[in-house]
């Protein structure tokens, strides 16, 4: 074999199959490897293949895979041959909080058993006001050396990915990436819309340093874009992997939603010891010491304490006119690991004239994941 093999993906063997039948068909030589499991034996990793291409035959492979769009889930035939198991989809800017929200999305599907699409979104036209618009259209030229450097970084991500599996720092788990070009938020939306992710894991920019970030200043927009859960992972985030996560703060406003909410992070997390959960509520200025908001609180602590007995439950009831700042202030004096909350999408008009809860924080917050529910 090869020893100058670069992995695109790892598929299950019959997504494997395909995708060597589609290269080889133009002429590119494909080798399979199977993915060993960690420790042996585990299950739901044997039946996985690295798909490898010699490093002359990459930008020629990832051109094909661009262009058909292989393994859409709006295409029918895609459920044929898929293992009919969740999928995470990872937007990433090659930064380090990017790679920090994969390795997240890494552990937590290896929890739920899940697959994982790497996604990076690119722009090749830049247009500033101060120069004419068709002046600073990029030649085809110009947009392959982009295009090529893109690839360049999507590799040194994944050539690291299957180190840190390989020495047993990540998970191995069923993987893959696309490279598309447009607006960040608008593909994400799109991309979205195609894969059907179960979870949509992003990266932010710190609050203060976020003037070359792509993924941190879309952050909040894609949050309110999407129809499905995000989970938001800053720069400087104190939990470097989902078993760092040790308290949670859990935001509810008593509506049923909250309930099917609370029930995707006991599954997500709920089989670690010692995880703690705080229930909150924020009473606005209005509503200072309404006692009725602590016994709805009271009611739903002894229900969930009922369903998840694993769990360490307590409540909190705060009074204050600022939802954020109450909600960032208890993170830093109970030592907070992430933040859930239960919303919907919104909007353009809901974004621009009522910013939400979870735009608010991100930018006022840089130091604990925000899981973004659906319920």
């Amino acid at each position: 074999m090869d020893n100058n093999l670069l992995t695109l993906a790892i598929h299950t063997q019959a997504k494997a199959n395909i995708l060597k039948s589609i290269l080889e068909g133009e002429g590119i030589k494909v080798y399979m490897e199977r993915v060993e499991s960690l420790p042996p034996d585990e299950p739901g990793t044997t039946n996985n293949f690295y798909i490898k291409v010699s490093s002359t035959d990459l930008t020629k492979a990832l051109s094909i895979i661009e262009v058909n769009k292989l393994f859409s889930y709006s295409d029918q035939d895609t459920y044929k041959i898929d293992d009919g198991n969740q999928r995470i989809l990872v937007a990433v800017d090659f930064s380090d909080y990017s790679i920090k929200a994969c390795q997240i999305a890494f552990d937590i599907a290896k929890i739920i058993n899940a697959k994982i699409k790497i996604l990076h979104i690119y722009n090749n036209i830049y247009f500033p006001s101060h120069i004419p618009f068709a002046d600073t259209i990029k030649t085809p030229t110009e947009n392959e050396g982009m295009l090529g450097k893109i690839r360049k970084h999507m590799l040194e991500l994944c050539l690291d990915i299957d180190k840190k599996i390989s020495a047993g720092e990540w998970p191995s788990v069923n993987y893959s990436y696309s490279i598309r070009e447009g607006i960040v938020e608008e593909e994400i939306e799109n991309f979205v819309l195609e894969y059907k992710p179960s979870l949509l894991v992003l990266g932010k920019k710190g609050i203060n340093n976020n003037k070359n970030s792509v993924l941190g200043n879309v952050t909040a927009d894609v949050i309110e874009m999407t129809d499905v859960p995000v989970l938001a992972v800053p720069e400087h985030a104190k939990v470097k992997n989902i078993f760092n996560i040790k308290h949670i703060a859990f935001l509810t406003n008593f509506q049923k939603r909250d309930l099917l909410s609370f029930d995707k992070i006991v599954n997500l997390l709920g089989s670690y010891p010692n995880i703690r959960v705080t229930l909150i509520h924020i009473n606005r200025i209005n509503r200072k010491g309404d006692k009725w908001r602590e016994y709805d609180l009271i009611g739903m602590k002894e229900l969930f304490l009922k369903q998840y007995p694993q769990l360490n439950i307590d409540y909190k009831l705060i009074d204050s006119p600022d939802i954020p700042e109450a909600v960032i202030n208890f993170i830093e004096e109970e030592d907070v690991s992430a933040v859930c909350i239960n919303t919907r999408r919104r909007n353009i008009f809901g974004r621009i004239f009522a910013p939400s809860f979870s735009r608010k924080f991100l930018e006022n917050s840089n130091s604990v994941p925000l899981f973004v529910l659906r319920g």
